[in-house]
């Protein structure tokens, strides 16, 4: 006689084969063999192990072309500093101050930036020199530079922002935020090339560029400053990637 429905265990019966399984008896027990189950298992399980093969070697990867810190020696080098007077780049020009360095600031407000000169002294014991001019002023932003002298390592690190939905944005505040972080970030390195590829036995020069994680990701009231820090971050590549070809720059 047959067995009717498919249990684990049972009664004694006799065996049926087909419909992709097999039940058989052993004792007073009967088993059922699913041959499509064991399949899936099989396939489940060679899936999950192509997914944790492929994550693996994703994290191999990210470890491999992740971005290495570079030691750029600055004693007894000049270091040019854009919006040093506060911020982000007086705690740089502190720092390069008190590691030996030459350094220059410069910003917009020739108070701020006395006042800057002023707490980098009281802290280091060594002065600076500042400049006071606007970086969408290429020609302003050439004087500074050539009357700085022959720079080792310059620092781009002005910057505004201002945080509005692009419907109500008035667009007079795009163009500001544009000819400030990237349009001024042009006119420094335009400026400063020159001198700095034409540098002897100085060692090589240091380019950096500050931006913001804006580039990368994506959030409310941002969406200007977003598409200015990618291209920013982009500029910034492709310039590495130019100058690199041309001189002895980092």
């Amino acid at each position: 006689m047959g067995i009717v429905g498919v249990g684990s265990w049972g009664v004694v019966g006799e065996g049926v084969r087909g419909g992709g399984g097999e039940v058989g008896y052993k004792g007073n027990l009967r088993f059922f063999c699913n041959y499509s189950s064991m399949a899936d298992l099989s396939i489940a399980f060679f899936s999950l192990l192509l997914l944790f093969f492929s994550l693996s070697l994703l994290v191999f990867l990210a470890f491999i072309v992740r971005p290495r810190p570079v030691k750029v020696p600055i004693k007894n080098r000049h270091v040019f500093i854009t919006g040093g007077s506060s911020g982000i780049g007086l705690a740089l020009a502190q720092q390069a101050a008190s590691e030996g360095a030459k350094v220059s600031i410069l910003a917009r407000n020739t108070g701020r930036l006395e006042d800057a000169k002023e707490s980098i002294r009281l802290s280091t014991g060594r002065d600076v020199a500042i400049f006071s001019a606007d970086v969408r002023d290429y020609e302003a932003v050439k004087k500074a530079v050539e009357e700085a002298g022959p720079i080792d390592v310059l620092v781009c690190n002005q910057g505004v922002f201002v945080p509005q939905e692009l419907e109500t944005q008035d667009i007079e505040e795009i163009k500001f935020m544009i000819d400030v972080n990237l349009t001024g970030t042009f006119h420094l390195i335009k400026a400063a090339l020159p001198g700095m590829k034409n540098r002897a036995d100085r060692g090589p020069g240091s380019i950096a560029i500050m931006s913001s994680q804006a580039g990368q990701m994506f959030s409310a009231a941002t969406s200007a400053l977003q598409c200015l820090q990618s291209k920013q971050t982009f500029f910034m590549k492709c310039a590495e990637n130019e100058i690199k070809t041309n001189g002895k720059l980092n």
